[in-house]
């Protein structure tokens, strides 16, 4: 009775770690600038750093100044050698201040996922 006991646990165990994955979902797992960060030196660009790799053609970033006015940017890309890093091209340089970047991503196992962070710039 206890080694069945013991193996249906262990079943329903394994069982659930399997779902858990299957269901797991992309994450930001870092930016440059950093979340909630100062970039103290002019930017080129912005780097959004994911847990899967990402499906270009169904994301978005939108940056948005202080005021929430929307910042204009380049044609986003992902990184040649990194498919899990979104590149966010900025036409000119940001001004100091608080700004918001609202990313919008489809992973390559095709979880849809949004989310906002914030950076400051000092110059």
């Amino acid at each position: 009775m206890v080694k069945k006991t013991s193996t249906a646990v262990i079943a329903l165990f394994a069982a659930s770690l399997i779902v858990t994955s299957a269901y797991a979902h992309p994450t930001l797992k870092s930016a440059n600038p950093p979340v909630d960060g100062t970039a103290n030196a002019p930017l080129t660009e912005l780097r959004l750093n994911f847990s899967e790799a990402i499906v270009l053609n169904f994301s978005s970033v939108e940056l948005q100044d202080q005021g929430g006015m929307k910042i204009v940017t380049g044609k986003i890309a992902t990184d040649a050698k990194d498919g899990k890093q979104l590149i966010v091209p900025l036409q000119a340089p940001l001004k100091a201040g608080k700004y918001t970047v609202k990313w919008t991503i489809v992973s390559a196992d095709t979880h849809r996922m949004n989310g906002t962070y914030s950076f400051n710039v000092a110059l």
